[in-house]
């Protein structure tokens, strides 16, 4: 309330001023305006004949882009903002050509899609773009990041290759993805015979594309094998050259067998798996394979994001890994008992349970050891040697 009548006083007495200083002196003012007036220069004749600037004509595909570019010039505008503006204008006009052929699909039905000729199209469209950019401002284009997205579509994780090459791979792995998309409603085994086909194809035009080298990198960056080896190593203390030792380790010995089909192909797998384990001990040492070994078993990855959750030790993750994975390898043993009647297994299965639950109680609290059992189930009577793929 005070706050507001301080400054309803200052209004008025400002106010009060003002008016003070206009009736005392109303001649003074009078004159400096006259005086003002008076002596501001009329404008320059050159000055009054100037025309405001033509407005810029907004074209369409089929008219000359390069028009644009040269009247945006003329406007004085940086080379940066004019390339910017003309690939507005193209995007605009390739967007209104991609939406006058939509098909509107009534919301209760399911829209006609094909994944291969949608992804087909934008590629299209995408080349189409390249070529009207470097017919404008030439190869310098190529380097701009402000269009990385069309010439150096992979830049974030193959920086190495050309633009050529890269847009090249882009257009390939998305074709090929898309050629992979199972069409209809259901997924048959020939689509799975399919898809691992057009994975092979794939997998050789890559080659061809690239140089042997190149080709290496690529697959230590982007590969299946590569991604399975980051994700089971989070965690463990290594380095560039320790992780590319390893990929060729597993790379050499998985690679045929990984895309192997049918029980044959997983038997395969399997004892490549195990052969690549002993080169990867003798590489790494006893110790560090331990370790290696424990971070690609999915039950103990469950486990250290049991751990994370409910603040376990390190410690105390890797004993409740070892407690779940004697007594997992205690119920597989039982299992494969043929003296056993089946009651006597599951007595002994539940007697086993029990008591390794109650040792997790102990080290790591009710709560932790509840999750350990209802997010560990999954892995009792996994298939021994076979880990993560």
């Amino acid at each position: 309330m005070i706050k507001n009548i301080l400054i309803l006083t200052l209004v008025v007495i400002n106010g009060t001023l003002i008016y003070a200083y206009l009736t005392r002196q109303p001649t003074t003012i009078v004159k400096h305006i006259e005086s003002t007036v008076q002596t501001t220069p009329k404008p320059l004749e050159s000055v009054q004949q100037q025309q405001a600037p033509s407005e810029i004509t907004l074209l369409t595909q089929e008219e000359d882009f390069t028009s644009l570019a040269a009247q945006l010039r003329e406007r004085g505008l940086s080379e940066d903002l004019v390339r910017q503006m003309v690939l507005a204008a193209i995007n605009r006009d390739f967007l209104a050509q991609e939406q006058s052929r939509q098909i509107e699909t009534p919301y209760w039905q399911r829209p006609e899609r094909d994944r291969n000729e949608t992804v087909m199209a934008a590629l299209s469209n995408e080349e189409a773009k390249r070529t009207l950019l470097l017919e404008i401002f030439g190869e310098d284009i190529v380097e701009d990041p402000v269009f990385a997205d069309l010439f150096k579509p992979l830049s974030e994780t193959l920086a190495f290759l050309s633009s050529d090459k890269q847009i090249a791979l882009d257009s390939l792995r998305r074709s090929g993805q898309a050629a992979s998309t199972v069409q209809g409603s259901g997924f048959l085994r020939e689509d799975r015979t399919e898809i691992r086909a057009t994975a092979a194809d794939l997998n050789r035009a890559i080659q061809e594309l690239l140089t042997p080298d190149e080709y290496m990198e690529v697959q230590l960056r982007d590969s299946r094998l590569a991604q399975t080896i980051k994700r089971n190593m989070d965690g463990m203390d290594y380095g560039e050259q320790e992780f590319r030792d390893i990929f060729q380790i597993r790379n050499a010995l998985e690679s045929d067998t990984e895309r192997a089909a049918g029980p044959g192909g997983r038997d395969a797998f399997i004892a490549a798996r195990e052969a690549s384990n002993e080169q990867v001990r003798d590489f790494l040492g006893d110790k560090r394979f331990t370790e290696y070994e424990r971070l690609q078993d999915p039950l103990f990855r469950s486990l250290k994001t049991v751990g994370e959750r409910y603040n376990a030790s390190d410690a105390d993750v890797v004993a409740v890994y070892d407690m779940t994975s004697q007594a997992n390898s205690q119920i597989r043993e039982l299992s494969q008992n043929k003296q056993l009647s089946t009651q006597e297994t599951r007595q002994r299965v539940e007697k086993i349970q029990a008591e390794t639950q109650s040792d997790i109680v102990d080290l790591v609290g009710e709560d932790a050891a509840k999750s350990v059992l209802d997010n560990t189930r999954r892995y009792n009577f996994r298939r021994s040697g076979r880990g993560s793929r």
